[in-house]
This record gives C-alpha cells, structure tokens and sequence, in this order.
C-alpha cells in the first residue's frame, strides 16, 4: 500500500510539473527579439513600476555601495538592474527548451585553455563565481571545455519550481550536486580532473564564512569553497561573466592559485572577494543587487 501511495504521489508530481512546465516550453519558442519586447519589458514594468520589487533593497545596496554617486546616478543604476533582471528572466525561460547550438552560440569562453591546461594534468579545479550576469548560462560548459563540470545547488523548497531548475541545469551535461553532500562527493573523488562551480556571494548567516569589506561595507562571503579547494588541493579560478550583445555572454576565468594548501586561510576567498568587487564596479547593473547580502 505503501508503494502504490507513492507511486501515486509520484505521478501526481510529475503531471503537476508537466502542466507547469507546458506554458513556459511555449514562450521558450519564440523568437528572442520578440520574447524580450513583449515578456520582457512586461517584467521590467511589474517589477519596477507596479510592485516595486525589494526596490528599497536595491536602493539601499547601491547607494552604500556607491557612496559618491548623486541619487540621480543611483537611481539610473537601479532601472539599469531592472531591466537586465527582465532580460535574465527571458534568458531563463529560453533555457527551458534552448538547443545546445544555439546557447553554445552565445556563450563563449575567453580562455578554455586555461582550464583545458590543468585538465590535462588531471588536477581538480573549482571556479568562484557571484550572482553576475547569466549564472544560469553557464550549464552549457559541459560541451564548451570538453571536461566534467559539477555545480553546486541549494534544492528549493518548492518541488516543481525545483525540478524546473534541475532540468534546465542538467541539459547539457552537468552534474548538480546538493550543497550538502558537496564536500563528501567531491573528496571522495579527489584526483578526478572535473571543474566544479561555486556561488559565493549569498549571506552566509550570522558569524559564519569569511568576513572583508565589499563595497564599502563589512561583508561576510562563504568559505565553504576555499575549505573544499584546501582539502582536495584544487586549482582555483575566479570566473567573470561579461555582457556580449543583447543576449549574450562571454565567460573568462582567471587563476586564483594552483596550489591551494600553500594559500594562508582567508586567501582564496578574499581574493574572489576583491575580483567580484572589480567586476561589479565596471558594470554595476548585471550584479543581483536585489539580494539582501548586508542584514
């Protein structure tokens, strides 16, 4: 009885995900230009102008991260962010039933060779990387290196909402990993030459991760993937996602160090503290200022 329950649940779930995955297959469709000027802008208008999403959040980040900009400035970075939150959320929907040749058209990667070096040499590597740009894009790697890419994911609460994101983030090869099992899978396949991703930039909680100054403002950033790196002596990169034409995107990864036990504790992920920080200043909008980062 208990099986039969289940596998009753079971179905119930997945034709609630068919149903719900149904309207954004049809969306995934159309044409870019024409998803961005009718989707898109609708997103850039209830976000902005009608429900103004977290908008004091986004505000309040970027006016104490820049402080020597007028409000006219601040306000104009804040539309900036709006929109490129509108043009991710097209992005995304595309992603649902995107080609491979079609993505892998508009992400390229700057210096594949970089990694393709240390591949060679059969050592593990970890990229850091922020919520900049489309991090999303990036499920393409797989087929753009030609080596195992791993990511690390937090599962949503919301079953459907998150096996939509599993299958958009598994199309093209990678392999997603839970955070929590992250250290155990991946020191237990310690030797094997596969990249794998961290995102670094969410809150860490209360007296936790590893604090520095980001943007004017005391910050603490998760160490969990200097801690990984140390353990299995990966090769580290920081990897910097920059706006290529209207839909886009050129991925370029820099060495953090190829020696991560020599590295003194705190360094790794300073070190990507200080590049995202780089990053952000030079194209402030594409950074997630909606998150609340300093509580």
């Amino acid at each position: 009885m208990k099986v039969t329950r289940w596998g009753a649940a079971e179905f119930l779930v997945r034709a609630a995900y068919i149903v719900a995955l149904f309207p954004f297959i049809l969306l995934s469709r159309l044409p870019h230009w024409l998803l961005l000027a009718t989707v898109g802008r609708c997103c850039y208008f209830f976000t902005y102008s009608i429900i103004r999403y977290r908008y004091q959040v986004v505000l309040q980040n970027l006016s104490r991260a820049f402080p020597e900009k007028p409000y006219a400035a601040i306000d104009a970075l804040a539309k900036d962010f709006y929109w490129h939150f509108a043009c991710l959320m097209v992005e995304i929907i595309q992603s649902v039933s995107i080609s491979k040749q079609q993505l892998a058209g508009r992400i390229h990667v700057a210096n594949a060779d970089l990694l393709k070096h240390y591949h060679s040499q059969a050592k593990p590597m970890i990229a850091i990387l922020g919520h900049y740009g489309n991090w999303e894009s990036l499920h393409i790697l797989p087929t753009k290196l030609s080596l195992p890419v791993n990511a690390l994911y937090k599962p949503l609460s919301n079953r459907l909402l998150c096996r939509m994101v599993r299958h958009i983030r598994s199309r093209f090869g990678m392999q997603l990993i839970p955070a929590e099992k992250a250290a155990r899978l991946l020191m237990k396949a310690e030797g094997e030459a596969a990249l794998s991703l961290f995102i670094a930039d969410q809150f860490p909680g209360w007296h936790k991760g590893h604090p520095m100054e980001l943007l004017h403002q005391p910050t603490t950033l998760f160490a969990g993937a200097e801690k990984l790196a140390k353990a299995i002596d990966a090769v580290v990169f920081y990897a910097e996602l920059q706006r290529d034409g209207s839909n886009g995107w050129n991925v370029h990864f820099s060495l953090i160090t190829d020696q991560a036990r020599e590295t003194m504790d705190g360094q790794i992920t300073r070190c990507f503290g200080e590049r995202l920080q780089e990053t952000i200043r030079r194209a402030p909008a594409y950074w997630l200022w909606s998150h609340k980062r300093w509580k």
